[in-house]
């Protein structure tokens, strides 16, 4: 960012205990709590997670409800699974 760039200001009001937390981080981190919360605006508005054509797939069977494993418990998933 430069100097020159246009900025706008937000006000956002946040539970007391975040605001503590996100400042902590910020002091253990070495920047301001600003520097975080830009930092997350621009990881999160310009990421290139774009799902790949398999997962977009799975995404669509799950929606229409095919090729769903059901289990009883957390052993008996990976149990199914193979993991």
């Amino acid at each position: 960012m430069t100097a020159k760039s246009h900025m706008s200001r937000m006000t956002i009001d946040v539970p007391e205990e975040d605001h503590k937390r996100l400042k902590a981080l910020a002091a253990v981190l070495g920047k301001s709590m600003r520097e975080i919360v830009i930092e997350w605006i621009q990881d999160h508005l310009y990421s290139s997670n774009t799902p790949n054509a398999e997962t977009l797939e799975a995404i669509k069977q799950i929606e229409r409800g095919e090729n769903l494993v059901e289990s009883d418990s957390m052993d008996d998933l990976f149990k199914k699974l193979g993991i």
